[in-house]
């Protein structure tokens, strides 16, 4: 071959080879770029939540004697909020101050996190709220806001109140409310059932008992069959509760009846 055509190809080679290398290089590169760019987002990522799961612990400030605007002011302060859970008489301080606390103070809670306080009435003495007509619950609430304390709640059938409702209270509303006193309710549980003697029907057959039964709202059990029995088929052999016993409505009856066949009502 001839030297000038031995020195092109020697060229074209070479330059073949860079290209090569180039591209390789290139390659090398891009993956190295991505490779980064998934520990960034990956790295990111776990900072993120761990930073949402974890956050930034605050200590909690003494609020004791404090008015609650100034408490209030003093949590938001510290990225924490503050929510009033009762009001109670205290001799020592005076009414909008505050008496107690929860979490106590130097406790270490999550940022955005809620401090309970009671408020003090001071040295006066709060009239007792109406608590007739409400919920037995929401009367135990208002009596626990307006620092006064429940008694002995006392639950009687009422055709006209509905169930858990106050029917009565004492002292009644309005009066001089005493310091610490606690308030009696009277709450209702709602229609008494119906009381009956459990009638004989044992000999009766099965379609006119479980009719009966169903209309004084009693409960019937799976039926038992008994082949053995002498009666005819479909015949109430025996019973439970047994004839004279008291039942009310929505009791639970059993009966055994004459006859072959799966048991089931």
């Amino acid at each position: 071959m001839p030297s000038g055509c031995r020195a092109e190809a020697r060229i074209l080679n070479d330059f073949q080879r860079d290209q090569l290398r180039r591209r390789a290089l290139l390659a090398v590169r891009i993956a190295i770029f991505a490779g980064l760019l998934a520990v960034i987002a990956a790295l990111s990522a776990y900072l993120t939540v761990r930073r949402s799961v974890s956050g930034r612990d605050v200590q909690v400030p003494n609020l004791s004697s404090l008015s609650v605007e100034e408490a209030s002011a003093i949590l938001k302060k510290n990225g924490l909020l503050l929510e009033e859970a009762a009001r109670r008489n205290d001799e020592q301080v005076e009414t909008g101050r505050i008496l107690a606390q929860d979490p106590p103070p130097g406790s270490s809670i999550k940022l955005d996190r809620k401090v309970k306080v009671v408020v003090s009435l001071g040295d006066k003495v709060s009239s007792i709220p109406e608590l007739r007509g409400g919920a037995a619950r929401k009367a135990q609430i208002t009596l626990q806001q307006q620092g006064m304390k429940l008694g002995d709640q006392v639950y009687v059938y009422s055709r006209k109140v509905e169930e858990n409702m106050v029917i009565a209270q004492d002292p009644l509303p309005e009066g001089a409310g005493l310091r610490d006193a606690k308030i009696a309710l009277l709450v209702s549980r709602g229609t008494a059932p119906r009381i009956y003697v459990m009638p004989q029907v044992v000999g009766r057959g099965e379609t006119e008992v479980l009719a009966f039964l169903q209309r004084a709202g009693l409960r019937v059990a799976p039926l038992k069959r008994d082949a053995s029995r002498a009666a005819p088929p479909g015949t109430v052999v025996a019973q439970d509760p047994d004839y004279g016993y008291p039942v009310r409505t929505g009791d639970l009856v059993t009966l055994t009846v004459a006859g072959g066949g799966r048991e089931g009502g």
